[in-house]
C-alpha cells in the first residue's frame, strides 16, 4: 500500500517518532523483499516434453503464521560461524596469522 500510494509506512501509520519511524520502515522493507523475493521463486515440475516451472510457493504459503522460508545460504565449510570460520580460513588463505592467547 506504501508503494502503491508512494509514501512510507510510517506515515500511513503516522508514526510520529523519528526513530521508531525509520525501524519500522526497515522491518516493512526487509520482510516486503523476502516475500517477494520467495514469490519470485520456480521450480521445475513434471518430466520430459511436460517439464515447466511453477512457483514453489503460493501466496497463502508466504503469508500464513506459521510459514518459515528456508535459509538460502549453504551450510558453512569452515566448520562454523564467526571466530571458527576464521580460524579454518587462516590456514588457506596467505598473510592471516593466528595468535594464540594464554
Amino acid at each position: 500500500m506504501a508503494t502503491a500510494m508512494g509514501q512510507r509506512p510510517s506515515s500511513l501509520l503516522q508514526i510520529d517518532d523519528a526513530w521508531a519511524a525509520y525501524q519500522f520502515d526497515s522491518a516493512v522493507t526487509f520482510f516486503g523483499s523476502a516475500i517477494e523475493a520467495a514469490a519470485q521463486e520456480t521450480e521445475w515440475s513434471g518430466a520430459g516434453k511436460d517439464k515447466h516451472l511453477e512457483p514453489k510457493y503460493r501466496m497463502g504459503q508466504l503469508l500464513a503464521p506459521d510459514f518459515r522460508l528456508p535459509n538460502p545460504e549453504p551450510k558453512s565449510q569452515h566448520g562454523g560461524d564467526g571466530v571458527a570460520a576464521l580460524k579454518a580460513l587462516s590456514g588457506r588463505v596467505k598473510g592471516i596469522r593466528v595468535h594464540k592467547v594464554d
